[in-house]
C-alpha cells in the first residue's frame, strides 16, 4: 500500500510540473485586437462593372495604389476591379498606414473604367485607430482617369491638425 501511495504521489507531482511547463511553453495571449494601422482611409461605389481606385500619399512617399501597393507608411489592402473576378456585387477599396509621420496626408480617387461618362458617386472616409472620424463625403467622377482629392489634412504628433483639412485637387496618380 505504501508503494501505491508514493507512486501516486510522485505521478502527482510529474503532472504537476508538466502542466506548469506546458503553460511557459504557450503563455495566454492577450485578447484585445489592436486595428491594423494608424489612419485608415476607405472607399465605395455603387455595384457594376466600374473599376474606381483609392489612391493615397503620406509625407516623403510615393503615392500607393493599385500599380504600387504598399510605401513606407500606406498599404493598399484590397483593389476592386467592380465585377471583374469578383464574388459579390461590393465594389470598396481600402488602406492603412503604418505609423504617422508629420505632414500633408493626401487621399484621391480615381475612375480607372467609367464607362459613357455617368456621373459615380464615391463615398470616402478616413478614420484614425482611435476611431476618431478625419473626414467623411462624397467625391463625384464622372470621366475615364478623372482623379479627385477627396481630402488633404496635415499631421502633426500623431494628431490632424484642426482647420488643415482642404478638398483642393493635388494630383498624385499621374497619366
Amino acid at each position: 500500500m505504501l508503494k501505491l501511495d508514493a507512486l501516486f504521489n510522485f505521478l502527482g507531482v510529474l503532472i504537476f510540473f508538466i502542466v506548469a511547463l506546458l503553460a511557459q511553453v504557450n503563455p495566454p495571449t492577450d485578447p484585445r485586437i489592436d486595428p491594423p494601422g494608424n489612419l485608415v482611409a476607405s472607399i465605395a461605389w455603387p455595384p457594376g462593372a466600374i473599376d474606381v481606385d483609392l489612391w493615397v500619399k503620406s509625407p516623403g512617399d510615393e503615392a500607393v495604389g493599385y500599380s504600387r501597393k504598399s510605401g513606407k507608411t500606406w498599404s493598399l489592402l484590397r483593389d476592386d476591379l467592380g465585377t471583374s473576378n469578383d464574388s459579390t456585387p461590393l465594389n470598396y477599396e481600402s488602406a492603412f498606414t503604418r505609423g504617422l509621420p508629420d505632414g500633408e496626408y493626401v487621399v484621391n480617387t480615381r475612375c480607372y473604367g467609367c464607362a459613357g461618362n455617368v456621373p459615380v458617386p464615391v463615398s470616402v472616409e478616413v478614420r484614425l485607430a482611435t476611431g476618431e472620424l478625419v473626414w467623411s463625403g462624397v467625391v463625384v467622377l464622372v470621366s475615364d482617369k478623372q482623379e479627385k482629392t477627396a481630402v488633404r489634412f496635415l499631421i502633426r504628433a500623431g494628431k490632424v491638425v484642426p482647420g488643415s483639412a482642404s478638398h483642393v485637387f493635388r494630383e498624385i496618380r499621374g497619366k
